[in-house]
């Protein structure tokens, strides 16, 4: 049997991305801060089930080397790629049992993973489920582990998503989307009323999963982690439109060409630049290249651009839960321009904090007030800060998640 010293809780903690300080995606930076804070504490003792990009192995290996983990990791090999023949079912069955969002391969790891941890008597007080694509696993994990209290940590709650999706597409494609969201949806809730505790971290969500039958006693707010960008000096060049995110994902590249197709055209007689800032733009987004359309790819810091944009805009077509670029450019200062879907978890007052904008005609008022100096820029600035001072404390937001593992 496993020892465990004092009081210490026995976590077992099931990720679908591995922790790293240098994890590019914000979903994968609250995983690491919440990870980090629960290893900081004696009151712990951590076991890591996740998978892992094999080029990230050295980083992810030298910052879990004081805890006891295993870590699948996807190497080119043939052995590697014979094992995964199970995974042709969980990709293209649209019946799979986890809904597509876990390979059989994965699944069945963690799977023999805990197994093993229990013959060694290893016994998790809490096991905390991290992403949809892990909370899927929670039938199968109580079965071996039928004492221990399951948490699922929601980065999103999915089928918000896919239910977006099915409204957004077209044809063939609306078909298959409206099938993904209403059986995902279904897997999904089933395997949260299998959970002791569930943290979306977005607090809309709380609303979406009470109405769909989830006990509300189960359902508690983590905040996201997020760049506090206040140190921001701001000083606005009165010209450039930000756009801000990972451009290889549809969510925001498409926005993105909303924007540029939608909005732009209406701002011709001013003298303004739409800057796009992300790693990887397809070549979707960079055939619009211009003097007036500025497509940065990666940049080291973003600081600058935060610093001396005229503003953000956010005007999303698809995406579910927190958006954590949105967090960030209000903690800066910077004038963010946004719709329901940037705003979603976020009860920020239109026209004091942000500005609220569905429609084209919307962003172009609010950016020539912006450009004419219509709008107090530096007051929007100060209660921006502020509002995110006093409502995403993510120190205080971790001391709450340990108090509720103890108490489970």
């Amino acid at each position: 049997m496993v020892k465990k010293y004092n009081s210490q809780k026995n976590i077992i903690w099931i990720a679908s991305n591995a922790p790293y300080s240098g994890a590019p995606a914000a979903g994968g930076q609250t995983f690491n801060y919440y990870l980090n804070g629960f290893k900081r504490s004696a009151d712990f003792n951590i076991r890591l089930v996740c998978w892992g990009d094999i080029w990230k192995k050295k980083e992810i290996e030298d910052e879990q080397k004081d805890i006891v983990h295993h870590v699948i990791y996807t190497e080119p090999t043939l052995k590697s790629k014979i094992k995964k023949i199970s995974n042709i079912e969980s990709s293209y069955n649209p019946w799979n049992k986890n809904a597509n969002l876990i390979s059989n391969y994965c699944a069945n790891e963690i799977i023999n993973t805990l197994v093993n941890w229990k013959v060694e008597g290893f016994l998790p007080d809490c096991i905390i489920l991290e992403w949809t694509n892990t909370v899927v696993l929670a039938s199968r994990i109580h079965k071996i582990f039928p004492d221990a209290k399951l948490i699922a940590s929601e980065h999103d709650v999915t089928f918000v998503g896919y239910k977006r999706k099915a409204k957004y597409f077209k044809g063939i494609k609306k078909i298959l989307w409206k099938h993904k969201y209403l059986y995902e949806k279904k897997t999904e809730l089933n395997a949260l009323r299998e959970c002791d505790l569930i943290l979306p971290h977005n607090a809309e969500n709380k609303e979406v999963l009470i109405k769909c039958g989830v006990n509300e006693e189960k359902i508690q707010w983590l905040v996201p982690y997020y760049s506090n960008m206040s140190g921001c000096a701001r000083k606005s060049n009165n010209r450039d439109i930000l756009f801000f995110g990972a451009m290889s994902r549809p969510e925001n590249y498409l926005s993105a060409i909303w924007f540029i197709e939608n909005v732009m055209p209406l701002l011709n007689d001013l003298d303004v630049r739409f800057v796009i800032v992300g790693s990887k733009p397809p070549e979707e987004l960079k055939r619009f290249k211009s003097d007036r359309i500025v497509i940065t790819g990666f940049v080291n810091d973003t600081l600058p651009y935060f610093e001396s944009s005229m503003c953000l805009v956010a005007p999303l077509v698809l995406g579910a839960g927190i958006k954590v670029k949105i967090l960030e450019a209000m903690s800066s200062g910077i004038p963010v321009l946004t719709n329901d879907i940037g705003i979603e978890g976020i009860p920020a007052e239109n026209g004091s904090t942000y500005f609220h904008c569905n429609d084209a005609e919307t962003y172009n008022k609010i950016i020539r007030q912006l450009y004419s100096g219509e709008i107090d820029t530096e007051t929007v600035s100060i209660k921006s800060r502020e509002f995110m001072k006093q409502l995403f404390d993510v120190e205080g937001s971790l001391r709450r998640y340990m108090y509720l593992c103890k108490e489970l």
